[in-house]
């Protein structure tokens, strides 16, 4: 008997290694923030006093009326299958919001509820592109790590268009218009941005769009997870600006957003696509394909998503003032690193420093520092800091590491202090 099973087992795992994988799929990296996050949570598990500044998530919890909202909605029954896209209360919420908020104008029909907003992201970039016709998709960079791999995921072809700290992360709009080809299919915009903790000015993005109005084949798909954490505490007059609320570009925006950073619900996984444009038939192809793949978000959470959008600015509020006074400490502290070049963080949660001065340094263990990948690697090791490597932001980003100030200001007083003294030992 144990004979048979074990040569069962064996013909199994030799049937396994003859599975045959996309090449796509294989070749794709594993994201670099969630690699991160595992190796340190694997290093805390073992006992050492890791600090983690790599994940970009709150560290707040949920408010107690948003989960109030999904406990009585499970107590009402709330468990069995919704319509895919959500139902029409949810829909028509964040309709509202959109509408009053951001100044775009949709209805609920415009919208669809998705499993997190990198779930949107990945519906779009399925739908607006095909294999093998050449499409294109501008990536402004430093970006979000998945946005390059959703590209190719697709068929598309990533162009990334670039900007450094010393430029202070701003787009470069000529660069941009210059990257628009026939084959350009769409942009993707985030700010604030991850990794960069940048809003874009007005008068930067006003120039965005005056481009992108000349170019009428190109859709812009545009990431406002971050929207409510601006900090003009940082930047006098910062403000969030919506593409999608330009009558120009409002046809063929796509909008994306989520409930995760704003209000503490990243485990919730609930992402929403907007798309006005056509009379909504970019939102129903979107939607018919979601049908496909995951179909609706848990129906009992809807409740919870009309109350934080109805309800939960104040609590929004208060975790925002949390952050502005974290990326004011995480600036001033990283600007006193030496070999480090930093720009203040005036949105989202992140800083993005330039260590090219430590290139070619050795660390106080021997080890050589050739990219930021090294960097982040020993200052894990050595020092117990857990940071992205830029690698995986942008060709532009190879020498940087994203911080993320998602943490209580006493984790990010102990580990910057243990960052500095880790620059301050290289020779």
């Amino acid at each position: 008997m144990a004979c048979r099973v074990a040569c069962r087992g064996f013909r199994i795992a030799r049937y396994l290694s003859h599975m045959r994988i996309s090449p796509v799929v294989a070749n794709m990296k594993e994201s670099a923030t969630l690699a991160v996050a595992a190796k340190a949570a694997a290093m805390k598990a073992a006992g050492k006093p890791v600090i983690g500044f790599g994940v970009g998530e709150p560290d707040f919890d949920t408010p107690t009326h948003i989960r109030d909202a999904a406990k009585k909605a499970l107590d009402q029954g709330m468990t069995r299958y919704a319509p895919t896209p959500g139902d029409k209360t949810v829909r028509a919420a964040i309709a509202h919001k959109l509408h009053h908020e951001n100044g775009i104008a949709c209805t609920a029909e415009h919208v669809t509820l998705t499993t997190g907003a990198k779930h949107s992201i990945a519906m779009a970039m399925q739908a607006l592109l095909q294999f093998g016709a050449g499409d294109e998709v501008i990536l402004p960079t430093p970006a979000w790590v998945s946005y390059k791999p959703l590209i190719e995921l697709y068929g598309g072809t990533c162009v990334e268009v670039g900007s450094t700290v010393d430029q202070g992360f701003l787009l470069d709009v000529s660069a941009i218009e210059k990257a628009i080809s026939p084959r350009t299919r769409a942009i993707i915009l985030n700010s604030p941005s991850n990794p960069c903790g940048v809003v874009q000015p007005r008068a930067t993005m006003e120039a965005l769009f005056h481009v992108l109005a000349r170019h009428e084949h190109v859709a812009i798909v545009s990431d406002e997870i971050y929207e409510k954490l601006l900090y003009p505490e940082v930047s006098a007059g910062v403000v969030h600006m919506s593409p999608g609320a330009d009558p120009r570009l409002a046809q063929r925006t796509i909008t994306i957003n989520g409930m995760s950073k704003a209000y503490a619900m990243t485990g919730w996984r609930v992402g929403y696509l907007a798309a006005p444009g056509s009379n909504g038939q970019f939102a129903k192809e979107v939607i018919k394909l979601q049908g496909q793949l995951t179909n609706s978000i848990p129906t009992f959470i809807m409740p919870a998503v009309v109350e934080a959008l109805t309800n939960g600015h104040a609590g929004v509020q208060c975790m925002r003032q949390a952050f502005a006074a974290r990326a004011q400490l995480t600036c001033r502290l990283l600007s006193d690193i030496p070999r480090l070049r930093t720009t203040p963080s005036n949105g989202a949660f992140y800083s993005f420093p330039c260590v090219k001065e430590c290139m070619g340094l050795r660390t106080a263990a021997g080890r050589t520092l050739d990219s930021a990948q090294a960097f982040s690697e020993a200052l894990l090791e050595e020092s117990l800091v857990a940071v992205v490597p830029g690698e995986d932001f942008g060709a532009c980003a190879r020498t940087n590491i994203r911080v993320s100030f998602a943490c209580a200001e006493p984790l990010i007083v102990e580990g910057l202090a243990r960052l500095k003294l880790f620059v301050q030992g290289l020779r």
